[in-house]
């Protein structure tokens, strides 16, 4: 399900606010953080199911391309060369600015990945390879399983990339993003509501570290940043909704 709702503004005197619509972006965040509890909820009564499915349909071919994403995920890996190369292509192509924009586009991962990283800590969960089941919790210890530590990564990423281009530059790492999300899962290293965590606080905690960082670093023409707020972009952006998951191209 793709829903594309146009926001169209006018010169026109605004109506006294409601108390409770008083701060539109606490609104937001509440309704966000309601939408990921939800989501959670549902996938913790198909975590069972799920892993069940995709271990009867094993193959090797999925195998290699399940490589793949855990390789993408694995910021050990791929943080050097995508830090390096995203400043190098934005100076490249906006010189000092586009050097800006990869800075705060770097703290946006760094700061989506450490979120994870603090819950994953925090609570422990077992791994579905050590058959303790779903509901196993052993907190205060190091790779657990809840959220996805790949998916967050690989999420934060396509967030930050999304806060500082125009256009439609993120839609292939969202793809990759998601593939990273069903490669941890077919290679039973994760829970499905693992890589549903992972993914949402990735994202959710990327775009905003994002976001306040373009501010800091004085990004002309960026969210939060003093003076341009304005400029058009196309916004991707997942839902979870009550009946299904969808995405959200805001213009």
């Amino acid at each position: 399900m793709f829903l594309s709702p146009i926001h169209v503004s006018a010169q026109a005197p605004e109506p006294t606010a409601a108390p409770e619509a008083a701060n539109p972006k606490t609104g937001r965040i509440w309704r966000d953080i309601g939408l990921g509890a939800g989501g959670m909820g549902v996938a913790f009564l198909l975590d069972g199911p799920t892993r069940d499915l995709v271990l009867d349909h094993q193959g090797s071919a999925g195998r290699d391309l399940a490589e793949i994403g855990h390789g993408y995920g694995d910021w050990k890996k791929t943080a050097p060369f995508l830090a390096g190369g995203g400043i190098l292509l934005g100076v490249a192509l906006e010189g000092d600015r586009g050097a800006r924009k990869a800075t705060a586009a770097f703290f946006g991962v760094f700061a989506g990945s450490m979120a994870n990283t603090l819950l994953n800590w925090t609570l422990g969960r077992s791994r579905p390879r050590d058959e303790m089941g779903s509901l196993h919790f052993d907190p205060w210890r190091s790779n657990a399983s809840l959220g996805s530590g790949h998916t967050a990564y690989a999420f934060a990423i396509a967030a930050a990339v999304d806060e500082v281009t125009d256009g439609g530059w993120a839609i292939p790492f969202y793809a990759v993003a998601a593939g990273t999300g069903i490669a941890r899962v077919y290679g039973d290293r994760h829970w499905l509501s693992d890589i549903l965590a992972g993914g949402f606080v990735g994202l959710w905690v990327g775009r905003r570290a994002t976001r306040a960082a373009t501010g800091w670093l004085h990004v002309e023409g960026s969210p939060g940043a003093p003076g341009d707020p304005s400029v058009s972009a196309v916004r991707i952006e997942p839902l979870v909704l009550v009946d299904g998951l969808g995405v959200r191209l805001r213009f």
